[in-house]
């Protein structure tokens, strides 16, 4: 997902609505508790609960029709949730936002209920239905989707010719804000269709294969494959006046394929020579992770109404068709990187979205390391430091549907993720080994959920020693490593050291650039001194060492 942050005022969202109807919460900020964590409500804890009994069912596939309504900014559903029971039981749960209304629904099993209590399904059986059992359950449902000046889990906008342009984006708001589902992270299914109907004059693009255009009287049903598990929340549509581009790559196993870009008819000469770097960034990538995970359902860019989202096959990218790191855009490359980190490769749960998160922010340095040279990923890695708020663990609480993206400290999952991973780097100290787990990992994982406490042990096991100690400081607390400085303008020199002994880092190195000289520094809980010099200037380079802060006293 892009760095940007949802833009609007929470303050006006208090005044003018309160938080009495709970479909705001999502769009609006937090105050913390004194653990540093959101004040979650009880629908938040049953909706993120992995262990409900009622949720202990394997979701098999979806199938997706929604029609579009641009002008009335209304949409009409039909979703088909194939799943089977794990365990006897007689209640299934679900979810769906209130704002969409059921119509109605059949089950080819039995003869259930649906009961709704807020945005939570309950299938009920009269008996309880068998481990085991495949069930089909069809609801057909209508509404006009949550959203909250301007923002929501459809964003309905106009193009630069004045013409209805939408988007679907779901990650961090809830994809049961627009369909019948299973939210949990974990919940992925293994295939799903996507028919998206709108007006003859648009042209619908989703994730995954392209199949069918069918011709309705004043609509068209574009019809889509996926072939592969997917995020509840990569389930997307994108609606607009688009033109296709094609991009031919060569894939590691010298495969001929093409990289499509969906873009709006006015931005196609722009657009075209913009994604020529697409190939580029898709080879490194293939190097760093190996094969590319979706090709079967193929890879798609789409100029969608928002920054970034990477929707699986069919990544969202904004309009803004600029360069910002030489020849190359970095939201392209991130939102690429997660194809690997976080659509392949899924978090458990909502609290272990640091790993997709701080996996494509570092992704962002290591193709610059590849595309360019050492020294940019370390540029990178400065730059990540003045983007963290260090006031909220990265590892979130688990069990929770950890659904608001609007609170600026939630971000540090990005860059505090990724300079956690370079701490990791550095202490290894052994490149091959490190580069072979970034490569082994999403790989094993490839189609699985992976939580904190199994990707961290997946790391101690192929590096060949304990990090543990430096996830868990990196990961559960607020601060980083702080190193206190305290100046003495007098004499040139400044004393310096660790405000608190480091278990993980004992005895270890920092460095620091003294004119064009680079010299270590070994910091301990006692101050020691170090001659500066008349004229030296002195720079910390922090991206050398596992990630801290400098604390400066005069």
């Amino acid at each position: 997902m892009s760095l940007q942050k949802l833009a609007f005022s929470t303050l006006v969202f208090i005044a003018l609505m309160g938080l009495s109807s709970c479909y705001y919460r999502p769009f609006v900020g937090y105050t913390m508790n004194k653990k540093g964590f959101k004040n979650f409500n009880s629908k938040e804890r049953l909706a993120g609960d992995n262990s409900n009994p009622h949720r202990d069912y394997k979701v098999n596939r979806y199938d997706w029709k929604v029609e579009i309504l641009p002008d009335d900014k209304y949409i009409k559903g039909q979703m088909a949730i194939h799943f089977t029971s794990l365990s006897d039981q007689n209640v299934f749960l679900f979810d769906l936002q209130s704002k969409m209304k059921i119509k109605d629904f059949q089950c080819d099993f039995g003869n259930p209920e649906i009961k709704r209590k807020n945005d939570f399904l309950y299938l009920e059986f009269d008996d309880p239905v068998p481990a085991n059992t495949r069930i089909k359950l069809e609801i057909n449902y209508e509404g006009k989707p949550a959203n909250v000046a301007g923002e929501g889990p459809v964003q309905w906008r106009k193009d630069a010719q004045d013409r209805h342009w939408i988007s679907s984006i779901t990650e961090g708001i809830g994809p049961q804000f627009i369909m019948p589902c299973n939210a949990l992270l974990r919940a992925e299914a293994d295939s799903a269709t996507i028919d998206v109907t709108v007006p003859s004059e648009f042209v619908a693009v989703s994730n995954g294969k392209l199949i069918e255009v069918v011709e309705n009287q004043g609509t068209k049903t574009y019809k889509h494959v996926i072939n592969n598990r997917i995020n509840t929340y990569s389930l997307s549509f994108n609606i607009g006046h688009f033109l296709p581009i094609q991009k031919s790559y060569t894939d590691i196993n010298g495969v001929a394929r093409s990289i499509e870009c969906q873009v709006m008819d006015y931005n196609f000469s722009k657009a075209d020579s913009f994604y020529n770097q697409a190939p580029v960034i898709m080879g490194v990538f293939e190097n760093l992770y190996g094969e590319y995970p979706f090709w079967e359902d193929g890879c798609k860019f789409i100029e969608s109404t928002f920054s970034a989202m990477e929707h699986q096959s069919g990544i969202a990218m904004g309009n803004d068709y600029r360069l910002n790191w030489n020849e190359y855009n970095l939201t392209l490359v991130h939102e690429l990187s997660h194809e690997w980190w976080g659509n392949s490769l899924t978090g458990y749960d909502y609290c272990d979205i640091w790993i997709h998160e701080g996996m494509a922010t570092l992704s962002e340095a290591l193709f610059l390391e590849r595309a360019y040279s050492f020294d940019d990923y370390n540029h990178r890695m400065r730059v990540a430091t003045k983007s963290v708020f260090n006031t909220i663990p990265i590892l979130k609480e688990c069990g929770v549907l950890y659904n608001s993206w609007v609170t600026g400290q939630d971000q540090d999952i990005y860059s505090k993720g990724a300079l956690m991973m370079n701490s990791m780097r550095v202490l290894l100290d052994n490149d091959s080994l490190f580069f072979e787990a970034l490569k082994i990992i999403p790989q094993k994982f490839k189609g699985k959920n992976i939580s904190t406490d199994e990707i961290i042990i997946e790391f101690n096991t192929l590096l060949g020693k304990d990090f543990s100690e430096m996830f868990d400081y990196y990961l559960k607390n607020t601060k980083p490593p702080i190193l206190e400085i305290v100046t003495n303008k007098e004499d040139h020199s400044f004393n310096y050291r660790w405000k608190e002994a480091l278990a993980f880092y004992p005895d270890g190195k920092i460095w620091i650039k003294k004119g064009e000289t680079i010299i270590s520094l070994v910091p301990s809980s006692e101050f020691q001194t170090y001659s500066i010099g008349e004229s030296a200037s002195l720079e910390f380079l922090i991206e050398r060492s596992p990630y801290y802060v400098l604390e400066l006293k005069k």
